[in-house]
C-alpha cells in the first residue's frame, strides 16, 4: 500500500512540475535519478509523469477541436496531435502495465488558466503544452533505469519537438530561435 501511495504522490508532483514546464519554470518537482525505491518504481513514476502530461494533451486538443476557435486546417492538424498523444498514451499505458504498475488516470477536466477567446490563444496554448512535454520527456530520457524506455521516451521526444516546431511556424516564429537548449 506503502508503494503505491508513494506512486500517487509522484503522480502529483508530475502534475506540478508539467504546470511550471509549460510555464517555462525548473523541472525541480520530477522525481530525481536514485531517490528512494527501487529501480522499478523509479521507471514506474517516470512513465507515469509522462502519462499524465499526454492525458492533458489528448484533453486539450479535443477542447480545441470543440471549441469553433479553430480554422479547418488548424483543427485537421490539432486532431493529428492528438491522434499522436493517444499513441503516446497506450504505449506508456502497456509499459507501465508490464512493470506491474498502475497508470494513472486521466482528469475529468484540466484547467490552464489562460483565456481562449480566439484561434492565436488556442495555438499558443497548444505551443506551451508541447513544450512542456518535450521539456519533461528531455528530463526523463536518461533517467529510465530501463535503457529501452530511454529509447521509447527519445522517440517521443522527437514527436513533441516536431509539434512544438510546427506550432512555432504557425504562430510566426522562426523555426530554431536559438541552440541555446541543444548547448545546456
Amino acid at each position: 500500500m506503502r508503494n503505491r501511495r508513494d506512486l500517487f504522490r509522484s503522480a502529483g508532483k508530475a502534475g506540478l512540475a508539467l504546470g511550471l514546464a509549460a510555464a517555462g519554470q525548473p523541472l525541480f518537482a520530477i522525481p530525481r535519478k536514485g531517490a528512494p525505491g527501487s529501480a522499478i518504481y523509479d521507471d514506474i513514476g517516470l512513465m507515469n509523469t509522462a502519462l499524465a502530461l499526454e492525458h492533458e494533451a489528448i484533453w486539450a486538443y479535443g477542447l480545441a477541436g470543440k471549441s469553433g476557435l479553430l480554422s479547418a486546417k488548424a483543427k485537421e492538424v490539432g486532431l493529428l496531435f492528438q491522434g499522436s498523444h493517444e499513441i503516446h498514451r497506450d504505449l506508456l499505458t502497456a509499459a507501465i502495465r508490464n512493470k506491474s504498475g498502475q497508470p494513472v488516470d486521466p482528469r475529468k477536466e484540466y484547467t490552464f488558466g489562460v483565456p481562449l477567446a480566439n484561434e492565436k490563444d488556442v495555438l499558443e496554448l497548444a505551443f506551451k503544452l508541447e513544450i512542456g512535454a518535450a521539456r519533461v520527456y528531455l528530463y526523463v530520457v536518461d533517467r529510465f533505469q530501463d535503457r529501452a524506455l530511454s529509447a521509447s521516451a527519445g522517440r517521443i521526444l522527437s514527436d513533441e519537438v516536431l509539434h512544438a516546431t510546427v506550432l512555432r511556424g504557425v504562430l510566426g516564429r522562426e523555426p530554431v530561435p536559438t541552440f541555446k537548449l541543444i548547448e545546456s
